[in-house]
């Protein structure tokens, strides 16, 4: 247990049976979870005093969500290198009687404190953390909060108090599913080292010009009002919010559900904002999820030339025109530009670096043709999601194109003029445009001809080309991987009648060789005989065709899993009977072609007995005596049949091959009785065919 580093006993409500002596010998323990593990008794939710004092190399500690309504001086006694505190989800209130001066002193080494969602319970409703008890964590980097001002919303409350001063390390405040905040010239007078603030799920409810000037570090603030549908940033707050940014060191700027749908004058300020922010070191804009807002079509001042990505997704607007000079990656999708994009563009006129827009989902019928001008570094457009039966824009400039987003719309096809277009950039053999028409009703029909061969042409250019399905003039929708099938019955439907001619000579050479190849083979094993015995006959150079002296009475054709068989009851029974058997394990001519000794073999022996097992029937080289002695009866033995079957397993008519049935069905065949009396007669009957 020493060596133990990660201890997980969340869920299981023993946190009020805990004392130190549980943890005594973990001096490796780094990682505790007592997390869902709620102090039951009623007398007094807090951990005893030392629980953790024997945990001194502890680095990780999760108390959240166990109902703990107080700590003191002696809770986090031994744990010195402590780097993250979790105590989210319990009944702290911020008040020095629950949460006292000193009881964080312990933890000299803390990086971390998350303390949120305590204060459900308190009253009246205001929670701010006393700075008095915050003091002691002078290497905190990163703190979680509950906020709430209560009602003195345009009080200047204090939220961080003088205490904070002495955290010279914290960069990074959060403040979640907060009640009111207001933020005033000194809220963070003594936190001036903050680079990130995350506000979510708050009602911020004033804000004064400079609220956040003291922030000259500031690089990050992210603030989400999702959930206060009554309190959100009407222009004058949001000007007075991007105002105070102008002397920080600002690079993303995420604004989401943050507008107040119900001001009367919903125009956003873009034109305030974007010269506020145009000499800050600003990276990323985000203003997203928000309804009831403006944007302004008048030329505005050109975008701060650090801005890269600016991100206006799910705003619902109809109208927008952006002065977009150094912004390389936009977001619109989610908005309501349809109709507008038919005819305008959502930039002035201008070169732009811009290398990705996505315009997803905004109810696009038709696009205007110059809507892609002046941005000749574009690489990837997403218009998937919306109502296009065609793309009618100029793309041919956009050499640097490398994704163009298609999917989930309604074209039907590209016309001639489009696809030609894209086609001069997919000649550009540094050019790797991919384009995606996934889950679109392509045409297919003599009009769409020309495009869909093309398409065919070009599939190496088109994600899921496989998967593409077409739409006929009934409304019918082919299979999937059916495309290409589909393409070749459309040709073949439209071509001329020239064509016809050409396709309908071509269609009969097909059946002829179709015909032939299905002569061939019908009578497969007959050809091959012949050219076996032509070669054995050249290879020996036989002069007496008809030979009438055979130098083995008969041929035993057996599996290998039958040998033993062959071996001690064939040759005991028939060549002691003066019989001269020619088994190919004794007697085939070493060096010589397997199909060449077999032919010998046939050609030399009265007779071919063949022993049909499962084994038999699966043997390639067993089935290709079968069929050659079956041969040498029909054509060289004047019809005199020479092919002996001896069964020597029960099979069942559907386990033998056709032409072995049909053989059976026409002459006499033997089956093996496996029993003493049986036996002797067996071999009789097969010594009196050899004397017939």
């Amino acid at each position: 247990m020493t060596s133990l580093t990660v201890l997980d006993l969340s869920n299981n409500n023993i946190l009020s049976m805990i004392s130190k002596q549980f943890f005594k010998g973990l001096i490796n323990l780094r990682h505790l979870k007592l997390n869902k593990s709620p102090v039951m008794t009623s007398k007094s939710r807090e951990i005893a005093n030392n629980t953790f004092e024997y945990l001194i190399n502890l680095s990780v500690l999760d108390l959240s969500f166990n109902n703990l309504e107080s700590i003191n001086e002696q809770t986090f006694t031994g744990l010195e290198n402590l780097q993250y505190l979790n105590l989210n989800k319990n009944k702290l209130s911020y008040n020095t009687r629950q949460v006292p001066a000193g009881c964080f002193k312990p933890l000299k080494s803390l990086i971390r404190l998350s303390i949120q969602n305590n204060n459900v319970y308190s009253y009246p409703r205001i929670c701010i953390f006393p700075d008095l008890t915050i003091a002691h964590l002078v290497n905190l980097e990163k703190i979680e909060l509950d906020v709430d001002v209560g009602r003195r919303v345009f009080k200047n409350v204090q939220c961080l108090g003088p205490g904070y001063a002495s955290l010279q390390n914290l960069h990074s405040l959060k403040f979640d599913t907060c009640g009111r905040l207001s933020l005033f010239n000194d809220s963070f007078k003594h936190t001036p080292h903050l680079t990130h603030i995350d506000i979510q799920k708050c009602a911020v409810t004033y804000v004064k010009s400079g609220a956040l000037s003291r922030l000259s570090k500031l690089k990050v603030l992210k603030l989400d009002l999702s959930g206060y549908s009554d309190y959100k940033l009407d222009q004058f707050m949001m000007v007075n919010m991007v105002s105070s940014l102008a002397m920080t060191q600002i690079e993303v700027l995420d604004m989401k559900d943050v507008w107040e749908t119900a001001q009367t004058e919903n125009t956003f300020p873009w034109e305030e904002v974007n010269a506020m922010l145009l000499n800050t070191s600003i990276r990323e804009l985000r203003f997203t999820n928000n309804f009831n807002v403006v944007f302004p079509t008048r030329k505005s001042v050109p975008s701060p030339q650090s801005l890269q990505i600016l991100n206006l997704s799910m705003n619902a607007l109809n109208e927008i025109l952006l002065n977009l000079t150094h912004v390389k990656f936009l977001y619109l999708q989610g908005n309501a530009l349809g109709k507008y994009l038919g005819n305008n563009s959502y930039m002035i006129k201008g070169e732009t670096k811009l290398e990705y827009v996505c315009l997803a989902n905004n109810s696009i019928l038709n696009l205007n043709s110059d809507l892609f001008k002046d941005q000749p570094y574009l690489q990837i457009i997403d218009l998937s999601y919306n109502s296009l039966k065609e793309v009618n824009c100029d793309l041919s400039h956009l050499v640097k194109l490398h994704i163009l987003n298609l999917t989930f719309n309604l074209i039907n096809h590209l016309d001639y003029k489009s696809f030609t277009k894209l086609d001069r950039i997919l000649k550009k053999s540094d050019n790797i445009l991919q384009i995606d028409l996934s889950y679109n009703p392509v045409h297919c029909n003599c009009y769409t001809l020309s495009f869909l061969q093309w398409m065919q042409r070009r599939r190496e250019h088109f994600i899921n080309f496989s998967h593409l399905r077409c739409q006929y003039l009934n409304g019918s929708i082919s299979p999937s991987n059916s495309f290409e099938d589909v393409v070749l019955y459309i040709e073949r439907e439209c071509m001329d009648y020239s064509y016809l001619i050409v396709i309908a000579a071509i269609a009969v050479l097909i059946f002829i060789a179709i015909l032939l190849t299905a002569v061939i083979y019908r009578h497969r094993w007959k050809l091959r005989y012949i050219f076996y015995t032509a070669k054995l006959k050249y290879m020996k150079k036989k002069s007496d065709e008809e030979l009438t002296e055979y130098v083995y009475d008969a041929f035993i054709s057996y599996a290998d899993k039958d040998r033993e068989f062959v071996i001690k009851d064939c040759i005991e029974n028939l060549e002691q009977g003066v019989l001269k058997l020619c088994i190919h394990q004794r007697d085939f001519m070493p060096g010589e072609d397997i199909t060449d000794n077999i032919i010998n073999a046939i050609q030399n022996s009265r007779k071919t007995i063949c022993i049909i097992t499962r084994s038999f029937l699966d043997s390639y080289y067993c089935m290709f005596e079968f069929n050659m002695a079956r041969m040498e009866s029909v054509h060289s033995r004047n019809g005199k049949n020479t092919l002996f079957l001896v069964f020597y397993e029960k099979l069942l008519p559907e386990e033998l091959p056709l032409i072995l049935y049909e053989l059976i069905q026409n002459q006499s065949y033997i089956e093996y009785p496996n029993d003493e009396q049986g036996n002797v007669i067996f071999w009789q009957k097969i010594k009196d065919t050899f004397h017939t």
